[in-house]
């Protein structure tokens, strides 16, 4: 017999808010309750969230973050992480998810790219890519982060404004961040990432699917 999702809450000794009905209020319509809820009970075995979940505090930081994710649509530990920080949990999108937003009104490819001190880059206009030439298969060898850019491309030659950030903007961001052993494990999905975040207040984005 299949486990339950009440059996998987007791199991994993996850906070008993997390329940379908909980998930509902908050999910786009194309994102099952059930299957959410699985996704999160999945990620709730790790063990430094099991531990942040010993307190009260610890326990409303996981539902707030699952909370957020839900209401983004967003699949908990692979598009939306939870990451333990003195003994709470914070939500972080990840450069997928955020692509997944845009992606999701729009319909249309969301090109994020670093640029290199080594690379051959200038910059065309504000809605236009620029150009960008590096050697692809040999990131070691193309020199110090730069940068980097961020468009939509609606085909037919039609551009989103582009969504250009110095590593010196990468630095201050993560400067702010609570997360900044985050941006050290993985600092180039980290700028990408947070390319796409700043793309997404330039253009359309939804947690619903467009139809």
């Amino acid at each position: 017999m299949s486990e339950t999702v009440g059996q998987a809450v007791d199991r994993v000794a996850a906070p008993k808010m997390i329940s379908p009905d909980t998930f509902a209020q908050v999910l786009p319509a194309h994102l099952g309750p059930e299957k959410f809820t699985r996704w999160a009970l999945t990620l709730l075995r790790r063990p430094d969230l099991a531990e942040v979940g010993q307190t009260d505090a610890g326990r409303l930081s996981i539902m707030s973050a699952l909370m957020e994710c839900a209401s983004l649509g967003l699949e908990p530990g692979r598009e939306y992480h939870l990451v333990p920080f003195k003994g709470l949990v914070t939500g972080i999108t990840d450069y997928k998810g955020e692509v997944r937003l845009i992606w999701n009104a729009v319909q249309r490819p969301v090109i994020a790219a670093l640029a290199y001190s080594k690379d051959d880059f200038a910059i065309r206009g504000a809605n236009v890519p620029p150009l960008h030439e590096g050697n692809w298969f040999d990131p070691a060898g193309r020199g110090d982060v730069l940068g980097g850019y961020a468009y939509v491309d609606y085909g037919q030659q039609l551009y989103s404004l582009v969504v250009y950030m110095s590593e010196a903007d990468f630095v201050k961001h993560r400067g702010k961040a609570q997360t900044v052993k985050v941006w050290d494990e993985w600092p180039e999905p980290m700028r990408l990432k947070t390319l796409v975040h700043q793309l997404r207040k330039w253009v359309p984005w939804s947690a619903e699917v467009k139809p």
